[in-house]
């Protein structure tokens, strides 16, 4: 199946490759506040993170119900109209 030449090239490889991964310098971790050590950082990170989701999902709500607003608004005018049409004046 394999030769002990294969076997000896793959391992000749693997420790090529632990040698560079081993020079290269550690990847920085990101410095994100929501897995800060600090309680108050991560607190107000959360806030943050769930201040920003729900004014999205407010500004498309929003938008939503102008359009339909907007759709509806002129039979809802004249539904108001027909009312007071049909109210007797003093």
């Amino acid at each position: 199946m394999y030769t002990d030449q294969d076997i000896a090239n793959l391992v000749a490889r693997v420790q090529q490759l632990e040698q560079q991964a081993a020079s290269r310098p550690a990847a920085a971790f990101p410095q994100y506040g929501i897995i800060s050590k600090n309680f108050l950082t991560r607190a107000f990170s959360a806030w943050g993170l769930c201040f920003v989701a729900s004014l999205l999902i407010g500004i498309a709500l929003s938008c939503i119900g102008v359009i339909i607003g907007l759709i509806m608004g002129a039979t809802v005018i004249d539904w108001i109209n027909q009312l007071l049409g049909s109210v007797p004046q003093l």
